[in-house]
């Protein structure tokens, strides 16, 4: 292996959101951020830029969109023009202003739940509603909608007055990790063609898929490119979330223009002279990091599921197939523990065993009973952590710190 995803870095004082927002002790098995240094090449390249006398305002590259364009054509099979990127603020902001293009105050947003949770934050905070559709959970663990479902829920919604121009569509999906096939997509696409829906993919995760799965962006489906617009970024698959920058692919003219026009709104300038960098030099340099990185995941989370499935009664994880977060079913767990909820449980989970991980009851509808736990950590830090939750579900019920 040329890359050491082994070595356990201290972040603390740092102000990580991970590290720094909990107690001294704890192991943070929570927040989607990886406790692996960035990319060598990234960490240069943004040393020479700062030591440069001046930050003044800043022109794109002309490579820039040429950079995004050449990563979904090698990673994704997925020939684009420059003209189908626009930058992007970061994921998040960049679905606040999906919202803004394209609905209106008072709108219904349809979205499957649990989801991640910014989802019904930029919704309910631009005065929209949340339609919300419950996934099933099969027996492998894997979400899956059930059309029936989401034609009633949506008809639902229509019989009181309300318009759902736009849908949020996570993939692969957060907390899940579920990674939807052509056929999925490809559905769901269907009835939002069907319906006037806009579907706005994040695809932030799209870089984190295990075999044998294949990871197939919403924008490659040119049939619907009308209706499609894609969010997404290098931030999660190179670990830099604190630089805030993003991208969409928007195909089609008149969904570009009307976003462009809302970017123009919102003050949203080119990205930052740093962002850029950053961005250009992880696509350009970090395959080979990256592909690593990923085969470590998977030894990550096949490990962790087998720990805590044999070793955690009342727990039982699932495999994600893509992503590096383990969704877990925690009924058993909360009875033996005899917790109010999962809210309850990743509470005393932190103060008496001192691992955090994150309630499932925050992601909305189906989300009650179960936990997310991030599993991308350097092993020995992991296996920690999860020897901490081992102890303390073995504990009595009202167990104190160990």
């Amino acid at each position: 292996m040329k890359y050491n995803f082994d070595e356990v870095i201290d972040r603390r004082g740092s102000s990580s959101l991970k590290w720094d927002t909990v107690k001294d002790g704890v192991i943070p098995l929570w927040v989607a951020d990886m406790d692996f240094p960035c990319l060598s090449e990234l960490r240069e390249a943004l040393a020479e830029r700062a030591a440069h006398p001046f930050y003044g305002y800043h022109t794109r590259s002309p490579s820039y969109y040429q950079t995004l364009a050449s990563w979904y054509r090698v990673q994704y099979g997925l020939p684009l023009g420059e003209e189908c990127f626009l930058s992007g603020p970061g994921v998040v902001l960049s679905l606040s202003l999906a919202v803004q293009a394209f609905t209106r105050p008072g709108d219904g947003v349809l979205l499957f739940t649990p989801v991640y949770t910014p989802f019904y934050e930029v919704i309910r905070s631009n005065g929209r509603e949340t339609v919300e559709v419950p996934l099933v959970l099969d027996e492998e663990g894997r979400f899956v909608f059930d059309t029936a479902l989401l034609g009633k829920t949506l008809a639902e919604a229509k019989e009181r007055g309300l318009s759902v121009p736009l849908a949020f569509f996570c993939s692969p999906h957060n907390p899940g990790g579920r990674v939807w096939d052509s056929a999925d997509i490809a559905a769901f696409l269907d009835f939002a063609k069907r319906n006037g829906i806009i579907t706005a993919a994040d695809e932030i995760h799209g870089d984190f898929v295990y075999p044998p799965g294949k990871f197939i962006s919403a924008a490659s489906f040119a049939e619907h490119r009308d209706r499609v617009l894609v969010v997404s970024g290098a931030n999660k698959s190179f670990n830099m979330g604190g630089i805030h920058v993003s991208h969409f692919v928007v195909r089609d003219e008149a969904l570009r223009r009307t976003l462009e026009q809302v970017l123009r709104a919102s003050a949203r300038r080119d990205l930052d002279v740093f962002s850029e960098l950053a961005v250009e030099t992880v696509y350009r340099s970090g395959p080979d990091w990256l592909g690593e990185l990923r085969n470590y995941l998977w030894e990550n989370i096949k490990t962790a599921a087998d720990f805590l499935n044999t070793e955690v009664p009342g727990l039982r994880a699932y495999i994600p197939q893509g992503g590096y977060l383990i969704w877990a079913r925690a009924e058993g767990l909360i009875k033996r523990k005899n917790c109010s909820g999962d809210t309850e449980l990743a509470r005393r989970l932190e103060d008496e065993g001192r691992v955090k991980i994150t309630q499932g009851s925050i992601y909305g509808k189906g989300g009650a009973g179960f936990v997310r736990i991030n599993a991308a950590s350097p092993r020995a830090l992991l296996m920690e952590g999860l020897e901490r939750i081992k102890r303390w579900a073995a504990g009595p019920e009202n167990s104190g710190t160990i």
